[in-house]
């Protein structure tokens, strides 16, 4: 009997070791299983991160490649444009305390010619009695002529004295108005000091250089009054003026200087290529009637030489030429002198780049129309 049971209890923990290997078998491939898995997971994770790895490199080549130099160049180019404007605003400040120191004096001298209208006013207005010489044993008749030619002589100081007077008074009106263009020009820079000052969002007042050159006295008024309205047709206002001999200095203020040298290209382009048509560029449109006119107007000049922000023209005898010049060329125009001689000018134009010039001798000859 009790061998009956040893041998029960033999089969039963064999089959229990049965099955326990059994089961353990299952887990194991189970595991493995489940480690495959894995493995195939991470595989999958890698080959992702790697190609994600490699666009990110592929991108950083890219914009190494393409915007880091153009960001190079651009940081440059502004920080020369900076250092220009420093430069024409150091300009600016002396010119602005030349200007005060000059009207102070100008006023000096009105308060002066003031004085001197005043007595030349009273010498008119007093009579002094005529005196008549007298001549000692004289007849009546005798002294009647020296009385005739005391008053001739009389009648000849006076109107050398109205002569005077009205030279003076000319002069006198044209420093008033050379004063009152300086303090509306002071009025004007210390109102938009104040605006600025008071309010953060003004946007900042933008001046261009501009002026008129005409060898030919006899036309320099209508050059004037045609170059000003082609200022007023390209959007921009006449903040100052400035004479000078036969040279008048403009200051400008509506437009910026790029904005203003696409519009003249595209006119520009639109006259040489022979399309009848305004230039494209937002605001060039309303310039083209006017620029033509100062261009034939200019033209029909002996000599002449205008400047509106980027556009310079220069008349010489038998060429009529312009640019659309930068900031650093525009800077050299009037550091050299050029824009007081047209010869010079259209020498320097002509140096200037393809894109950037243009001769419109043969333009100029054409009827009006075209």
């Amino acid at each position: 009997m009790v061998t009956v049971v040893l041998v029960l209890l033999c089969v039963a923990v064999g089959v229990l070791e049965l099955y326990a290997g059994r089961q353990s078998k299952y887990q194991a491939e189970a595991f493995v299983s489940r480690v495959r898995d894995l493995h195939d997971l991470v595989l999958r994770q890698h080959n992702r991160l790697e190609t994600t790895g490699r666009e990110l490199n592929e991108e950083i080549t890219e914009v190494k490649q393409r915007m880091l130099p153009d960001l190079g160049f651009r940081v440059s180019q502004h920080g020369g444009r900076i250092d220009e404007m420093s430069s024409l605003l150091h300009r600016a400040e002396e010119y602005i305390r030349a200007q005060a120191i000059r009207l102070h004096e100008l006023e000096k001298q009105r308060e002066v010619l003031a004085e001197l209208r005043g007595r030349l006013s009273d010498m008119e207005s007093a009579q002094p009695p005529v005196a008549v010489p007298a001549v000692a044993g004289a007849s009546g008749e005798a002294r009647m002529e020296a009385a005739l030619s005391r008053i001739a002589d009389l009648e000849t100081d006076r109107g050398r004295v109205m002569e005077l007077h009205r030279d003076l008074s000319s002069t006198l009106e044209e420093i008033e108005e050379v004063v009152a263009d300086l303090l509306g020009y002071a009025s004007g820079e210390l109102d938009h000091a104040i605006t600025s000052t008071l309010d953060d969002g003004t946007e900042p007042l933008t001046t261009v250089g501009g002026s008129l050159m005409s060898a030919d006295p006899a036309l320099r008024e209508v050059l004037a009054d045609v170059y000003e309205r082609c200022v007023e047709g390209s959007g921009l206002h006449i903040r100052f003026r400035s004479v000078e001999e036969n040279l008048t200095r403009y200051y400008l203020t509506g437009r910026m200087l790029e904005e203003l040298g696409g519009g003249y290209t595209s006119l520009l382009l639109s006259l040489t290529m022979d399309t009848g048509l305004a230039a494209t560029r937002h605001g060039a449109g309303g310039d083209a009637a006017s620029v033509r006119a100062l261009l034939r107007a200019l033209h029909e000049s002996a000599g002449a030489v205008a400047k509106i922000g980027p556009l310079v023209v220069s008349r010489t005898t038998d060429t009529l030429v312009c640019g659309v010049l930068s900031h650093v060329q525009s800077a050299e125009f009037e550091r050299r002198g050029l824009l007081a001689d047209p010869a010079s000018a259209t020498a320097r134009l002509r140096e200037l780049a393809v894109h950037q010039f243009w001769d419109l001798t043969a333009w100029a000859v054409r009827p009006a129309s075209g």
